[in-house]
């Protein structure tokens, strides 16, 4: 791990992420790209070069808050400060290809209930898109201890190359993983269907040298059961797997990355899929 990019509204969950990249960054000796995309009123963005100078306004209005940013932090761990004025999706993605970025770190708050038909969050904006894994941050501590990943997928052939990139990440944290198998009333399959499926899944990762664990889990719904399982075990680090063109993949049934990071408060680690043919 090289270049890390962390996104930043200046909010308590952004600073949060930051300190958790500088921790990775002086431990592997990696460079922080610090980026923050300003939403200009669109009119700033339509009407004549009348608009420049409130335009400005908001640039060097961002500058300060980056510089009262650095005041804050003692390290000496390179952080290079950007400033993109496209929506964060696409800025998150124009930086993860300039600058060859391996991971994307940003907080989030998350929504419930009725916001997330309106909030569509940043954080779940950027998962769809990025081609890079994505490490969101719920919680505001300055210090992330993984050492415990769960990675939870149907055992399918589509998820061999995300759980590889899983298992190289956790072994950046030294982390133990559990492979999870979800099994519920409507995708129910027996026990020794399941077996097979995982036994055919890790033939095919047998290149893979790292410890992990297999296991099967009882609910009613994935989500349920992936939270549930994050708490009876104790687990750090959610993996789960947006695909760019459906959107939020579907673990089985429903959003289940996208609700995720609305609802779980451990940090999500989310690796896209390559697209089905």
């Amino acid at each position: 791990m090289k270049n890390i990019l962390v996104t930043t509204d200046f909010s308590e969950k952004s600073i949060a992420s930051l300190h958790v990249a500088i921790e990775l960054a002086k431990k592997h000796k990696a460079k922080i790209y610090l980026l923050h995309a300003i939403e200009l009123p669109l009119r700033l963005m339509t009407e004549s070069q009348v608009s420049v100078p409130e335009a400005m306004y908001f640039l060097n209005l961002t500058k300060q808050r980056f510089t009262d940013l650095r005041q804050t932090l003692n390290t000496d761990v390179e952080i290079l400060d950007l400033v993109e004025t496209s929506p964060l999706p696409d800025a998150v993605e124009d930086v993860v290809k300039k600058h060859h970025i391996d991971l994307v770190l940003m907080g989030s708050n998350g929504a419930s209930g009725a916001k997330e038909l309106f909030i569509g969050s940043n954080a779940e904006k950027v998962i769809r898109s990025a081609s890079v894994p994505v490490l969101v941050i719920k919680n505001p501590h300055e210090k992330l201890k993984i050492k415990h990943v769960m990675f939870g997928c149907d055992f399918s052939k589509r998820f061999l190359k995300p759980f590889e990139k899983a298992l190289k990440l956790a072994k950046l944290f030294g982390a133990k993983v559990d492979l999870v198998y979800v099994n519920t009333p409507y995708q129910f399959l027996t026990t020794h269907e399941i077996n097979h499926r995982m036994q055919e899944f890790l033939k095919e990762a047998e290149h893979v040298r790292q410890h992990y664990e297999t296991h099967v889990y009882n609910d009613i719904r994935v989500e349920t059961g992936i939270l549930n399982y994050v708490k009876d075990n104790k687990i750090d680090l959610i993996c789960m797997f947006p695909n760019g063109r459906k959107g939020i993949a579907h673990f089985f049934n429903g959003s289940i990355s996208s609700d995720l990071v609305n609802h779980s408060n451990t940090p999500v680690l989310t690796i896209k899929l390559e697209k089905e043919k």
